[in-house]
């Protein structure tokens, strides 16, 4: 019994000594990256003092010109988009955003299924795990999954998700990511489209998604704590058209709260028009230059930065 603690006592022993190893060296790549999405990620979280931000999935990402915006406006903009996430993501940044400064203008593109439609949260942590030191970020994942705070005793269990993307952006970043912004030059397949679209069409014409209550949570908070930050929401022009009738309950916490919501979803400049889409959710880059010159014109049609 003796001999069989000692050795377990010695395996726990190397468990602990590779984990804080493999974690610190995996911190210290994270947070010193050549470039790529880490580098937007650390600009975003530590360093952004930008007098407009934008928010929101590949929607937003893709479809808003920060240089753009910036020299129209005389402001500093930066695009804080990401692939994939939502509200949970931007929930946690924006609390960290804010420990530091209260950005004159959030720009946040609305993407139902990220912001507001049920389904599994925890699996919107990953970019927060790095982050999990800070209180505010412990306060969010205790909402999502109170078992994730032991799992976040190890320090390679915060990293191994994105473990790829870090030796890529530590060593050779694949994208530039200019201001936030990452165009796609690429142009539409309009066969493959068309069968998608008439999919979306008959599957959302009518049909309400299930809201998830903490993301619904997360965006009250946001905008009652606004401080001094105006919020713009936006839904960006799509190859079909919207028909997601979830879009009222932002459109709606919007008016109730004086913030403006542009809904872009059937503008006839650009529903079906080919050339400035790369598939019917998003568009490329001609198709954000011409979406952004919308968006400044709209912006200003409204005095948001009066």
């Amino acid at each position: 019994m003796k001999q069989f603690l000692i050795k377990t006592g010695i395996f726990l022993l190397l468990v602990i000594i590779i984990d804080r190893g493999l974690g610190h060296a995996l911190s210290y790549m994270s947070e010193h990256p050549s470039g790529g999405y880490l580098g937007h990620h650390n600009y975003i979280v530590h360093k952004s003092l930008d007098d407009i931000l934008v928010f929101g999935s590949s929607r937003a990402i893709h479809h808003y010109n920060a240089a753009m915006i910036r020299d129209s406006l005389g402001l500093s903009c930066y695009n804080c988009g990401q692939d994939g996430e939502g509200i949970i993501l931007f929930y946690g940044w924006w609390q960290i955003i804010k420990q530091r400064y209260d950005p004159k203008v959030i720009i946040y593109e609305v993407t139902p299924a990220y912001d507001l439609s049920a389904n599994d949260n925890a699996k919107h942590l990953g970019w927060l795990k790095g982050l999990y030191d800070n209180d505010v970020i412990k306060r969010e994942f205790d909402d999502i999954d109170t078992k994730e705070r032991y799992k976040m005793m190890s320090l390679l269990y915060r990293y191994n998700s994105r473990f790829h993307q870090i030796m890529i952006d530590y060593l050779h970043p694949i994208h530039n990511i200019t201001l936030g912004y990452l165009p796609v030059n690429r142009e539409l397949d309009p066969l493959r489209v068309k069968t998608k679209a008439d999919e979306k069409k008959d599957n959302e014409v009518g049909e309400e998604i299930k809201l998830d209550s903490l993301r619904l949570q997360y965006f009250n908070d946001m905008i009652q704590k606004a401080g001094n930050t105006k919020f713009v929401f936006v839904y960006s022009p799509t190859w079909y058209g919207s028909y997601d009738l979830s879009l009222d309950t932002i459109k709606n916490l919007a008016r109730k709260y004086h913030f403006e919501f542009l809904d872009f979803s059937h503008d006839d400049k650009y529903v079906h028009h080919n050339e400035f889409f790369y598939d019917g959710s998003h568009m490329n880059a001609r198709g954000a230059d011409e979406f952004t010159k919308d968006l400044i014109k709209e912006l200003r049609k409204r005095k948001v930065f009066d």
